[in-house]
């Protein structure tokens, strides 16, 4: 239809000349005193249709391929897939056919140059955060020779908030590092069985320190289960950077000492719903503000807390995020004002070819039973 509906003015202008032929005929005859009979002439304009039929079929049979082949695309078949178009059969064909290889390759000549572009960028980036994790642990290492009692009371201090400014610095920099490595995140993943439960202590062991200078108190609490342990299909590395990311937050925003004489509280809560594995990280803080919730996970936003938090930076949750959905986890946070934030990990049951066969096996069996 819209073949026809393009070649409207070309199909008006040819029944407008065979009409106009026709009464040219007519009236020259009748001026000579011959006669042509009404039959003849739509005879003779019916085959002029016929042949403007014919025409149009065969016009539509040679630009029809391309058409087809332009309404199927839909922009997300590969660039390999877009380049390729059905072999010309007109003039115009021909012209938009070069147009669409000149501008294919323009367009992968630039995509080329930009990836190598941002491929030393990332290389730049990387070994930029490398060098600056030798002089941050050369400052961690001259802190903890450094430490001694003999010193007054204000140097000690003044050592420990350097340590932890240090500390803080090197968090950074592994977020920067692992935040570039996510570019290429199938180079750096690793499927494997972990035990969740493990990892989780393993992340509290190794951030005590912290814990203790906020007067935080780490509580990892395990549903009584007689099934399996609590092992899950991750990566390791990147699932301990999801929970450090999570935990680093709730460190954060917990209650602190002159708000809870007693000290603030960061619960690891592991439960199963159905055949998923669910970790809940539960913190006593500050909470999240309405109108800040639907956005804690887009990058480097801190919303109303990042005034009173000014070393947040908005990236933490945001990497969180990437990260599970490449690994395939889910992440959800609630929260409310004064009252603390939650935030969920779902680790989905495997699906295989056989998922869920030896429940309907027992449901079979429990009703011919």
């Amino acid at each position: 239809m819209q073949f026809l509906l393009d070649r409207f003015a070309y199909v008006l202008a040819y029944s407008t000349f065979a009409v106009l032929s026709l009464l040219v005929v007519h009236l020259d005859l009748r001026l000579s005193g011959a006669r042509l009979q009404f039959v003849n002439l739509l005879y003779i304009l019916l085959l002029g249709l016929v042949g403007l039929a014919l025409f149009l079929w065969f016009e539509y049979r040679r630009v029809a391929p391309l058409y087809r082949h332009l309404a199927r695309m839909t922009g997300r078949e590969p660039l390999e897939e877009l380049a390729v178009l059905p072999a010309p059969r007109t003039a115009e064909g021909e012209l938009l056919s070069g147009a669409w290889s000149r501008m294919y390759g323009r367009l992968t000549g630039d995509l080329a140059a930009e990836r190598e572009r941002g491929q030393r960028h990332v290389r730049l980036v990387t070994q930029w955060a490398h060098l600056m994790k030798t002089p941050v642990s050369v400052i961690d290492l001259l802190l903890q020779q450094a430490r001694t009692d003999a010193w007054p009371q204000e140097a000690r201090e003044l050592v420990r908030s350097v340590a932890e400014e240090n500390h803080r610095l090197e968090h950074s920099l592994q977020m920067l590092l692992n935040a570039v490595r996510l570019e290429d995140f199938s180079r750096d993943f690793r499927a494997e069985r972990v035990d969740l439960e493990h990892l989780v202590r393993e992340v509290v062991n190794a951030h005590k320190r912290e814990f203790i200078a906020r007067r935080v108190y780490p509580r990892v609490e395990a549903q009584a289960d007689q099934g399996d342990p609590w092992v899950v299909e991750s990566d390791a590395k990147w699932l301990r950077f999801v929970l450090e990311q999570v935990l680093s937050n709730a460190l954060k925003y917990a209650a602190r000492p002159e708000e809870s004489p007693e000290g603030g509280r960061v619960v690891f809560r592991l439960r199963r719903e159905g055949g998923d594995v669910l970790l809940d990280v539960a913190d006593d803080g500050v909470g999240i503000p309405p109108e800040d919730l639907g956005r804690v996970f887009e990058p480097f936003f801190t919303g109303l807390n990042g005034r009173a938090f000014p070393q947040a930076t908005g990236m933490g949750l945001y990497l969180a995020r990437e990260v599970c959905a490449r690994l395939g986890h889910g992440i959800s946070l609630e929260s409310e004002p004064g009252k603390g934030t939650t935030v969920q990990l779902r680790f989905h049951a495997p699906r295989t070819l056989f998922a869920g066969l030896q429940a309907g096996l027992v449901e079979d069996a429990d009703r011919q039973g």
